[in-house]
């Protein structure tokens, strides 16, 4: 992701979910996540069998485990959608995502990683081509494009995911968010050098994937921890972007209209009874 939408995140439910229908969208997951894996990886029989055993087993404990924690998270946003909210509520919802993004990551590590390590050599090239290819295009988006550019880019992006979930933003509401990204440092280039730096990592990683008896406790540490190919300054640039970003979604909620706010609370509750009907029977 860029880093603009993991700033955002506290918006979530606005980029992934707005639009759709969460009930129709996560029973489509298996086949989606299936797709989205041979989007990188050349798959045999043997291996495209073993994933889809896999993505059933992660969905099937996702389903009993996470939602109903993705249901709560939505009814707490809802409690708040018509009140003053403040830039440390938006950080601990934001904080909360992440958790359950690593609780996420955590339980289906140990099947990617054995996925990878069937991989033949072949395999392994035809991969790091595609992330090539994927990083050439990362690169021409930026190519020729101010920075100036890049924020009116983003802005727009962020003004959409308000107006899906509120309705017409008022000028003084859109203000409020270019206001903020205008504060926030641009920090595209080491985005890009950061996951350079993490693809060759994953490179030399997947090399000794045969070998090293660490390999899915290392695979783990490379999707858990990326932060660890931070350029010096980096973290702390990404930390004062976060707290710009926090507290424009507080100060846009803090100031919804009661008809924009009803609006926002309906959306969380339809998402949060989605989740919920979601959740095996007995669970």
């Amino acid at each position: 992701m860029r880093p603009l939408r993991l700033i955002v995140v506290s918006l979530i439910a606005v980029v992934l979910l707005s639009g759709c229908v969460v009930r129709v969208v996560y029973n489509q997951l298996d086949w989606l996540a299936l797709w989205y894996a041979e989007d990188y990886l050349d798959l045999d029989a043997a291996q495209e069998a073993h994933a889809r055993e896999s993505i059933g087993r992660a969905l099937a404990w996702h389903r009993r485990v996470e939602l109903p924690k993705y249901a709560a998270w939505f009814r707490r946003l809802a409690s708040n959608a018509g009140g003053a909210v403040s830039r440390e509520f938006v950080a601990a919802r934001y904080d909360e995502i992440v958790v359950l993004w690593d609780e996420l990551v955590r339980h289906v590590s140990p099947d990617m990683a054995l996925l990878l390590q069937s991989q033949s050599d072949s395999q392994v090239e035809e991969l790091f081509a595609k992330l090539s290819d994927k990083n050439e295009e990362l690169v021409a988006d930026y190519s020729g494009v101010t920075r100036e550019e890049r924020r009116i880019k983003q802005d727009k992006s962020i003004l959409r995911a308000f107006r899906r979930v509120t309705g017409r933003l008022e000028p003084e509401q859109e203000a409020l968010v270019r206001q903020r990204t205008a504060a926030m440092h641009d920090l595209s280039a080491d985005w890009l050098q950061r996951r350079a730096d993490w693809q060759r990592a994953f490179r030399v990683l997947m090399a000794a994937r045969h070998t090293n008896p660490e390999f899915a406790e290392r695979m783990a540490d490379l999707l858990l921890d990326p932060n660890q190919f931070d350029s010096p300054g980096y973290r702390e640039l990404v930390v004062d972007n976060q707290r710009q970003a926090f507290g424009m979604v507080a100060a846009v909620v803090s100031s919804l209209s009661p008809a924009q706010a009803q609006r926002l609370r309906d959306h969380f509750e339809t998402w949060a009874t989605d989740f919920e009907a979601l959740v095996p029977t007995g669970n």
